[in-house]
């Protein structure tokens, strides 16, 4: 998996991350009494390249879930670049966090990825589809310059197919399943995208992968790449998820 691009894109040194040794297996914080004795819920926050597991707590992104109540406990690994590298965060997520979950009896399983994160978690869906009931993307970085031009100029990623020569790289391996996940969303997770209208690190990315959502599944804020506007792209979709869970909430005791 070739990634320099997006260390440039990002302004990070390749010494410095490439020092990031992956570890099995992967830390993680942990957010809940992690048992599933109060619900069956757990959320996994997977974080972006130049930031660290514990920004989601240093700026109050954890906060925002409990002020609201929602019945998640949270695991956040750290999930730095090395395991993209490497490219065993699918395998580190499911063998480490989520099948240890669903042993202790956590039933619904979400993923939720910021910049890089983002391309995490689909990545982790495109590995193990059945892993997570959904995905939450926050400015989610998805490749730039001529894939993202080849995509637009096809008129959208369903129209779109991989160029010979191109497989296996990993811009257009995950744009391929995208383009899976265009044909038929309801083989996947369901996905729920935001992200800032003036991101210029993301580029078109999020919007081509827009056109493939429902209009309730997707939205964008004023802002760009930074900690402001991820943390309002997180308000919204936590006041989104509320709403679901009391949605879902009420047809459960409609049918009892």
């Amino acid at each position: 998996m070739k990634l320099k691009k997006l260390l440039l894109i990002l302004s990070l040194s390749w010494p410095i991350l490439s020092s990031c040794a992956p570890k099995e297996p992967i830390p993680v914080l942990e957010y809940g009494k992690m048992d599933a004795s109060e619900h069956r819920n757990l959320l996994i926050i997977l974080r972006g390249l130049g930031g660290s597991h514990h920004d989601f707590e240093k700026f109050g992104l954890i906060d925002e879930v409990r002020r609201r109540k929602l019945p998640f406990d949270i695991v956040v690994p750290a999930a730095h670049f090395g395991y993209y590298r490497t490219e065993t965060l699918p395998e580190r997520l499911k063998n480490d966090i989520i099948d240890p979950a669903r042993a202790k009896g956590y039933q619904d399983i979400w993923l939720a990825g910021f910049s890089m994160g983002g391309l995490g978690s689909l990545f982790t869906v495109r590995s193990y589809p059945e892993a997570v009931n959904g995905v939450i993307l926050v400015s989610p970085f998805l490749g730039k310059g001529a894939i993202l031009t080849e995509i637009e100029e096809a008129g959208g990623v369903g129209k779109w197919s991989v160029p010979t020569g191109r497989e296996g790289k990993w811009q257009y391996d995950i744009w391929a399943w995208l383009k899976e996940y265009d044909d038929a969303p309801g083989r996947f997770p369901e996905i729920h995208l935001g992200y800032g209208d003036n991101d210029p690190v993301i580029q078109e990315g999020a919007a081509l992968l827009a056109h493939s959502l429902e209009p309730e599944d997707y939205f964008t804020v004023p802002g760009g790449h930074d900690y402001e506007t991820f943390k309002e792209i997180w308000r919204r979709h936590l006041e989104l998820l509320e709403n679901k869970l009391q949605a879902l909430s009420r047809v459960a005791a409609s049918a009892d």
